[in-house]
């Protein structure tokens, strides 16, 4: 049998470090052998940390980062550098406003502007993490809060029909290739 889905209940006292350790485990395995594109749904979102490097651990993924906490933006930065087209899809908010802001910056540092692609949405509530060969949906948006504060419903999905039909529910937003 192969575990193709997991649910993920989250409070304040229960879950945070299996969503950290889920998220990191996502976007390192997508460093190791990144996709063409992925997709990052949040109504509200923010430079969260997504890999902590602090111990020099994932320093073979991307010697420039050092020892430190690896945010959002520098993963993504990382993976646009790879050649993956990221596909952000969120709100017009102010409080969104630092991140788009920050990503943008460093798509233009490192000439990435073509693969970076943020598309406003202000309906948007859907919350999803599209990456390669795996899915992350429910009602967490990517905010230090949906992480670490709120009740969270999350569910994870291996499962390839799942992914595929996602991809095209967003691809909808726009910004794909």
């Amino acid at each position: 049998m192969s575990l193709q889905y997991r649910r993920i209940f989250k409070s304040q006292t229960t879950g945070v470090e299996t969503i950290k350790e889920l998220l990191q485990t996502m976007f390192v395995a997508e460093l190791v052998k990144p996709g063409d594109e992925i997709w990052i749904v949040s109504p509200w979102i923010s430079n969260v940390v997504l890999i902590d490097n602090r111990s020099g651990n994932f320093d073979a993924l991307n010697p420039e980062w050092g020892r430190r906490e690896i945010r959002l933006a520098d993963v993504l930065t990382t993976l646009m550098s790879f050649g993956s087209k990221v596909n952000v899809v969120t709100r017009n908010e102010s409080s969104n406003d630092s991140f788009r802001t920050r990503i943008t910056e460093l798509a233009v540092e490192n000439d990435l502007q073509d693969v970076l692609s943020i598309c406003i949405h202000d309906q948007l509530h859907t919350k999803g993490i599209l990456l390669t060969r795996c899915l992350l949906m429910g009602s967490m948006n990517l905010t230090y809060n949906g992480m670490t504060i709120n009740d969270e419903w999350i569910e994870f999905s291996l499962d390839p029909i799942d992914l595929s039909r996602t991809r095209l529910e967003f691809t909808r937003y726009g910004g794909s290739r």
